[in-house]
């Protein structure tokens, strides 16, 4: 029983030392266009953390209700204020700037494996919908899983 719990020990503090730290900027003008979070697509393990850094004001990162994986957990960043973020459940996350969402301000995290990329693109069609700009923007980012 010792050596079980040992193990078990030894297993989540080597879970916590491998896990990474990731850093996306949300940015008014960036490389992938106007009204961007950078990078928008990242591909993350699980317990890895990633923080929104408020480079430009006015922008926050938001997860996007039914376009996470069941369990995964939600966020809500305040207005130009960065949020750090751990991803503990995998599957892939589409989060958003709230303000500038109609100008398709979103961004895609894949933790671990893609189980749940299927539902998140039907959710996908459903959300382009109400982008003014940038209407492919998703589907590109999409695409790149």
């Amino acid at each position: 029983m010792k050596i079980t719990k040992i193990l078990l020990l030894a297993l989540f503090f080597t879970n916590q030392l491998l896990a990474s730290d990731y850093e996306v900027r949300m940015l008014n003008s960036g490389p992938s266009g106007v009204m961007v979070f950078d990078p928008p697509v990242m591909k993350i393990s699980k317990g890895d953390t990633i923080h929104f850094k408020s480079v430009d004001m006015a922008h926050n990162s938001e997860s996007i209700k039914n376009m996470i994986p069941e369990g995964g957990d939600t966020w809500m960043g305040a207005m130009s204020q960065d949020i750090s973020v751990t991803f503990n459940t995998e599957g892939v996350y589409v989060y958003q700037c709230t303000p500038h969402l109609m100008m398709a301000m979103v961004g895609v995290i894949q933790v671990g494996n893609n189980n749940n990329l299927d539902e998140v693109k039907l959710k996908a069609g459903q959300l382009k919908n109400s982008f003014v700009t940038n209407k492919e923007r998703l589907d590109q980012y999409l695409s790149e899983l």
